[in-house]
């Protein structure tokens, strides 16, 4: 698949993506959930989108890169040890809003920027984050993102660094440290046609069936 070039910019879309955003490469992920859920999706059934409010990266189908055991601590924190699972995949990333990349995170900046001029024009109050509810976050990515698919630039997938708060701030592992206790990178797939296969996954994070 070839990128197009980078789109016109709109008065109501923010900025314009990167020139190259069809990354043709893929990942595996790795996705919580319960037993009978994970078996479906073994088994074949199509993955369901988070649609939630509070979805800190838009909603799409949630996977930590290469971090089985993240999805092991969500799935048990989530359904508890008895109802917990884990399934493992093969993700093509697609056109890919990775916010690894300077200039797309200066792209989601300005949709930042332009929800807040939009909402505030139209006499409503702006959302707001906490540390485990993204709130804004989920509003600015739904917004950049409809701007986009209606200048026809489709994301399949979103790419970013997630890094936990807790009281009395960042879980750093010393002062000043620059690595931080439960730092993860996360994917939410925006299209499910970007799974390529899907596989169970034991505690241990090695593939298969089995404690």
């Amino acid at each position: 698949m070839t990128a197009p070039a980078a789109p016109p910019s709109t008065p109501s879309a923010p900025a314009t993506p990167q020139a190259f955003f069809d990354y043709h490469r893929t990942v595996i992920g790795y996705h919580g959930t319960r037993r009978s859920t994970a078996q479906a999706l073994v088994d074949g059934a199509p993955f369901t989108a988070s649609t939630n409010d509070d979805d800190w990266l838009g909603h799409g189908i949630y996977f930590w890169e290469y971090a089985p055991q993240q999805a092991w601590w969500w799935a048990r924190r989530r359904y508890g040890e008895d109802d917990a699972a884990v399934v493992g995949a093969m993700i093509h990333l697609g056109r890919c809003l990775d916010l690894l990349d300077p200039a797309n995170a200066r792209l989601l900046g300005t949709a930042h920027a332009n929800l807040l001029a939009a909402l505030a024009a139209a006499g409503q109050k702006a959302p707001g984050n906490a540390n485990t509810h993204k709130y804004l976050d989920c509003a600015v990515f739904q917004y950049l993102f409809s701007k986009l698919d209606e200048a026809g630039y489709h994301y399949e997938s979103v790419r970013a660094v997630f890094v936990p708060l807790r009281a009395g701030g960042m879980p750093r592992l010393w002062e000043r440290s620059g690595v931080f206790e439960g730092g993860h990178i996360q994917i939410s797939v925006r299209e499910p046609r970007n799974i390529l296969a899907v596989w169970s996954v034991r505690k241990d994070g090695r593939y298969g069936k089995g404690p």
